[in-house]
C-alpha cells in the first residue's frame, strides 16, 4: 500500500462526524485532499465550495476547473464570487472575503469545513504572526482541529510537507492549477515563502518541522492561559460582556492582562494592541462616579460602578428620536434594543397604558409622578443601576406631553398598571459575532 493510499485510509478513521464541506481552490494541495478524501470513502457526505477572489482576469477558468473536478468526483460544488476589501491589505481582504463566504455556508449545511493547509503553510503562519508580534495564542497558529465562530474545521494535511504532496499528487496524475499571483513577493507571505524560509531550510534543514512543532508547545500554553483565565473570569463574576472589577487587581499583572484578553475573546472581540489592553486594565484606578471609557477600532468598553462593559462604540450612543405607538400597533424600532413580549434573560420590562403613545428619550430633569410625588428619572434610574448611556437609549412613554410610563420603574399615579401591556426590551447584538 503506498503512502498517500495508507494516509486515504486513516482519513476514514479520523474524519469527523455528520456533513464534511472542502475548501476547494484547485491548487495541488486542495485537489489532492479531495481524492484522498473521496478515495476513503467519505464522498456520500462530502461537497465542497469554491471562492472566486475575481483578482485575475481567468479567474472564471478556475472555477470551471473546481467544477469538472467535482462533477468528476460526482460531489456538488458551490461556486462563490466575491470582491476583495484591499484597504487592510490584499491579503488580509482577500482571506476575510473567503472566510466570509466559508464560515456561514458550513454553518448553514451543519457540516465541519475541510481545510488543506499543510506543514509548510503552518511555518509560514507561525513566522508571519511572529514578525506581527503576536502573542501565545496567536504563535500557535493552525490546529488540525479547531472551531471558529461555531464552525468547526479539520486540517488533515497539517502534519504533511508540501514536498510529500507534489510527491503524491504527481504519482496519482492528479490535475491542478498554479495560481500565479503566488510568485508575487510584494506580498508578505509569498516573500515569506519565497525567500526566507528556503534560506532557513538551507541553514536548519528540519526548520518547518521545528516551527510546527512549536507551534504545537504554543498551542499547550494557549490552552492553559485558557483554563486560568476561565478560573479566574469565574472568581470575578464576569458575565457576558460585563466584566466585574473587584478583586481583579489581586490577581498578578500577567492574569489580569490574560483574563481581559480571555473576555474579549469571548466575545468575538479581536484583542487590541497592548498599550490599549492597559488602557482597559487601568480603569479601576478611575473615580467611582467616572465614566471613563477606552475606544478602538469600532468597540469600546465602558466603567461604570465597578465593572467594564463591552460593546460596539455605536450602541453607546444615545438615542435622539420621537415616534408614535398607536393603541394596538407594535411598538415603533429603538436603535440597539429591540421589542418582545417575551422575558428574557437581558431584557428590560416596560409598562404600557391604554391609548396612543409618544415615544421620546430622557433629557434634562424629566419626571414621573409616582407615589404623588414627581420623581425625577435619571435619579430613579441611578438608584436601579442602570448604566448612563442607557438611560440616554430607553424611550420614555408620554400621552399628551406627560410620562406615563418608564422603563424598569412603572406607570404613573393615575395609570392601572393591571391594565397595561407587558412588553420587554431587549439589547441588540452588542459585540461583532
Amino acid at each position: 500500500m503506498s503512502d498517500a493510499a495508507a494516509f486515504s485510509q486513516s482519513l476514514a478513521e479520523q474524519a469527523p462526524d455528520g456533513p464534511l464541506l472542502l475548501a476547494l481552490s484547485g491548487g495541488l494541495d486542495s485537489s489532492l485532499l479531495l481524492y484522498l478524501l473521496i478515495n476513503a470513502g467519505l464522498g456520500s457526505r462530502l461537497s465542497a465550495v469554491h471562492v472566486d477572489h475575481q483578482l485575475q482576469a481567468d479567474s472564471q477558468s478556475w472555477s470551471r476547473f473546481c467544477q469538472t473536478l467535482a462533477d468528476e468526483q460526482g460531489i456538488e460544488l458551490v461556486i462563490e464570487r466575491v470582491a476583495v476589501d484591499s484597504a487592510e491589505g490584499l491579503e488580509a481582504g482577500a482571506r476575510d472575503a473567503r472566510y466570509g463566504v466559508l464560515l456561514p455556508l458550513a454553518r448553514a449545511k451543519g457540516a465541519t469545513l475541510v481545510m488543506a493547509h499543510h506543514r509548510n503553510d503552518q511555518a509560514e503562519t507561525v513566522l508571519f504572526r511572529l514578525l506581527r508580534g503576536a502573542g501565545v495564542r496567536g504563535l500557535s497558529a493552525m490546529g488540525e482541529h479547531s472551531k471558529q465562530q461555531d464552525v468547526s474545521l479539520w486540517r488533515p494535511l497539517l502534519g504533511l510537507s508540501r514536498e510529500s504532496l507534489e510527491h503524491w499528487g504527481a504519482a496519482l496524475s492528479l490535475r491542478w492549477r498554479e495560481d500565479p499571483s503566488n510568485q508575487d513577493q510584494s506580498l508578505r507571505r509569498n516573500y515569506l515563502r519565497h525567500a526566507i524560509l528556503p534560506a532557513l531550510r538551507e541553514r536548519w534543514p528540519g526548520a518547518d518541522a521545528t516551527l510546527a512543532r512549536a507551534a504545537d508547545h504554543m498551542a499547550e500554553a494557549s490552552e492553559l492561559l485558557h483554563e486560568i483565565a476561565v478560573q479566574d473570569a469565574d472568581r470575578l463574576g464576569v458575565t457576558g460582556t460585563v466584566l466585574p472589577l473587584t478583586g481583579l487587581s489581586d490577581l498578578s499583572l500577567a492574569r489580569q492582562r490574560n483574563v481581559l484578553r480571555w473576555w474579549l475573546k469571548e466575545n468575538r472581540v479581536t484583542a487590541p494592541s497592548a498599550a490599549v489592553l492597559e488602557q482597559m486594565r487601568t480603569l479601576h484606578l478611575a473615580a467611582a462616579d467616572s465614566q471613563a471609557r477606552v475606544e478602538w477600532g469600532g468597540y469600546a468598553v465602558r466603567l461604570y460602578q465597578g465593572a467594564l462593559y463591552l460593546a460596539l462604540r455605536d450602541t453607546f450612543q444615545p438615542w435622539q428620536g420621537d415616534a408614535c405607538w398607536p393603541e394596538g400597533a407594535p411598538p415603533p424600532a429603538v436603535p440597539h434594543w429591540h421589542w418582545t413580549q417575551q422575558a428574557k434573560e437581558g431584557a428590560v420590562w416596560v409598562l404600557r397604558p391604554p391609548g396612543d403613545l409618544r415615544l421620546r428619550p430622557l433629557s434634562g430633569s424629566r419626571s414621573l409622578l409616582r407615589n404623588g410625588l414627581h420623581q425625577q428619572i435619571k435619579e430613579l434610574w441611578r438608584a436601579a443601576g442602570v448604566p448612563p448611556w442607557q438611560r440616554r437609549q430607553w424611550p420614555l412613554l408620554f400621552r399628551h406631553g406627560e410620562v406615563v410610563s418608564v422603563p424598569l420603574i412603572g406607570v404613573a399615579d393615575g395609570e392601572e398598571p393591571g391594565h397595561s401591556e407587558r412588553w420587554y426590551l431587549l439589547p441588540g447584538d452588542s459585540t461583532a459575532h
